[in-house]
């Protein structure tokens, strides 16, 4: 078990090194992203970069300062890695074309295998958390189920727009919705069943919904603020109101989860 952790600490440093040194190479030079089949702008990937690098910065010092047996470093973990995987499967399947493509793909890959082996550590190892009596387990399941139900049915609308009303070609773009309506928002959801129901999977997993909520809207907001100021206008201003909102909460929410549980 020793030598599985050892291993994993080092793919998960190269996996967020290389992370931070793409997004730092695309924010400084955005014509890396040459030949895009889709509709992002160079303005929405440097937004998504500039988070990119925030959030690879933070868990590197995590990784560095941190201790990996204890089960909320571990949830800590599980959720920068979710960002990560997130992140270069939306590059990968979304058809952002660059001369790094190849390492997206094996960063997708190696994330989700990492998040799978911490998973299996977990459950060999035994160590759960503790969970306080301050624990916000209603409002929290409430707060996914609500922002699940708002953002899923923006996305819905946008696609039922899309593909059945304006009947619009399906292109690579549209991956993010494969991503959250058939694999992200489908996981929140029963984690936040599995939380009312306090299973202590619905506790571990509640900590790493929170910080896929906390890194990927700010993500949004980013990509629109850069659109802001090189366009002159907002791609969905009435949308960054509500990633504004869900995000301010889920960092709440964040914190009071924090407190609420201890190591084993």
């Amino acid at each position: 078990m020793k030598k599985l952790n050892k291993t994993i600490q080092i793919l998960t440093v190269i996996t967020v090194i290389t992370n931070l040194l793409l997004a730092a190479i695309g924010l400084i030079n955005n014509d890396i992203y040459y030949s895009r089949i889709n509709r992002i702008t160079r303005f929405e990937l440097m937004g998504q970069d500039t988070i990119t690098i925030v959030i690879a910065i933070i868990f590197l010092v995590l990784i560095l300062f941190l201790d990996y047996n204890k089960i909320k470093t571990k949830i800590v973990w599980l959720g920068c890695l979710m960002y990560i995987f997130y992140i270069n499967a939306y590059y990968s399947f979304g058809g952002v074309s660059s001369i790094y493509y190849l390492i997206y793909i094996a960063l997708t890959g190696i994330s989700l295998y990492i998040f799978i082996f911490i998973i299996i550590i977990i459950i060999k190892e035994k160590k759960y958390p503790v969970i306080g009596n301050k624990y916000p387990r209603k409002l929290l399941s409430a707060y996914f189920i609500i922002c699940i139900l708002m953002v899923a049915i923006i996305e819905i609308n946008e696609l039922i727009t899309k593909t059945v009303i304006q009947k619009e070609i399906i292109n690579p773009f549209y991956a993010f919705y494969v991503l959250d309506l058939g694999i992200i928002f489908p996981m929140i959801i029963i984690i936040a069943i599995l939380n009312l129901k306090k299973s202590i999977w619905g506790h571990i997993l509640s900590g790493v919904a929170l910080l896929k909520i906390v890194t990927i809207l700010p993500a949004v907001l980013m990509n629109d603020i850069f659109h802001k100021i090189y366009t002159g206008r907002f791609l969905d201003f009435t949308f960054d109101l509500i990633a504004i909102v869900i995000s301010a909460s889920g960092m709440i929410f964040l914190i009071l989860y924090m407190k609420s549980i201890k190591n084993l």
